[in-house]
């Protein structure tokens, strides 16, 4: 326990409950450390000896009479009352239900990041699609590096969002909200990759440069390996393995009626069309960043922003979140 301010040794109640009339949580400080012998003393109180030396009685008490009760018991002790103030109290279930919306709200937030990197970085890379992009690279360095700073921001942020769901999603399904946590791993990795990508063009763009541009040379080729990969890496397995986790925790949130069943099921049925631009990409029907493509994506594109907007203003369904922490609770 070092490092930690105070540590519990005994208590009588390890979850007090209020009763209807809604008592009081009081905290009242003594000097010096209350012997174990007292306990049943002060029954309902949750005993805390600190590492300062001063002992804690926390608890709720019913009205002043009882704490004037409680005082005199403290008097008789003999230990010196060093203060005595009112706590706020919240029930195991009240701090599952903030717990729950904190998630909620960080997703909401990461959401929103990775959103907003992610279509910001377009306009930093759109001279990569010129086809004269190897002398262009050189030329608008500090614009590549802020494009591929901003992908890993955007990467960064899903990370964290699969992080921030999946202890509400666990509760639902574990193994799915486990897939889905992998799969944006996965995400993550060709972010990555595909960031990578955008560096090594910096040093290709400078040697090409001082070969004098040469037509139709090793450097064109190597350009073109580069930026054939990326393509790939961002535009059909990234968006392959985010759709299929999107699937999942919106597959997930339906079930479990976390959110709107409009915004839920109109998260899967925009993400089926995700993973089949995704698929006809893959067997060269449609190409990459292509106009189809593009348009196959924008309805899931378009229900991640609502999605975010949804969690950080709303949550989740208090009444969903409390049966799923009943059936927890249960197991």
């Amino acid at each position: 326990m070092t490092g930690h301010k105070r540590y519990k040794v005994m208590s009588n109640e390890l979850e007090p409950k209020p009763t209807p009339s809604q008592p009081v949580v009081y905290q009242i400080r003594l000097k010096g450390h209350l012997d174990s012998q007292w306990t049943d003393w002060f029954e309902g109180l949750t005993i805390t000896l600190e590492e300062d030396g001063d002992t804690l009685l926390t608890g709720p008490v019913v009205d002043q009479a009882a704490l004037h009760g409680l005082l005199k018991k403290v008097r008789d002790l003999g230990m010196p009352l060093v203060s005595v103030s009112q706590v706020q109290y919240r029930s195991k279930k009240e701090r599952k239900m903030n717990t729950h919306r904190k998630n909620a709200l960080g997703a909401g937030i990461l959401f929103v990041i990775a959103d907003i990197a992610g279509f910001s970085s377009i306009p930093f890379l759109g001279f990569l699609n010129n086809p004269d992009y190897l002398i262009k690279v050189a030329e608008n360095r500090n614009q590549l590096v802020t494009g591929g700073l901003l992908i890993l921001t955007m990467e960064l942020a899903c990370s964290g969002i699969a992080i921030w769901l999946y202890p509400v999603l666990k509760k639902k399904n574990e193994a799915l909200a486990l897939w889905s946590v992998g799969l944006r791993m996965i995400e993550v990795i060709c972010g990555i990759v595909s960031a990578i990508g955008l560096l090594a063009l910096i040093p290709l763009s400078q040697e090409f440069l001082k070969a004098g541009t040469p037509d139709a040379s090793f450097f064109q080729t190597m350009g073109a390996v580069i930026q054939t990969t990326r393509a790939w890496t961002r535009d059909v397995f990234m968006l392959f393995a985010w759709g299929l986790g999107a699937l999942l925790y919106n597959y997930i949130f339906f079930q479990a009626k976390l959110l709107p069943r409009w915004l839920s099921g109109w998260g899967i049925v925009a993400i089926l069309l995700h993973l089949a631009s995704c698929l006809l990409t893959i067997f060269d029907i449609i190409g990459p960043s292509s106009p189809m493509q593009v348009f196959l994506l924008a309805p899931s594109a378009l229900q991640e922003i609502v999605l975010a907007i949804w969690l950080i203003v709303k949550g989740f369904d208090p009444s969903a979140v409390a049966a799923l922490s009943a059936k927890v609770d249960m197991n």
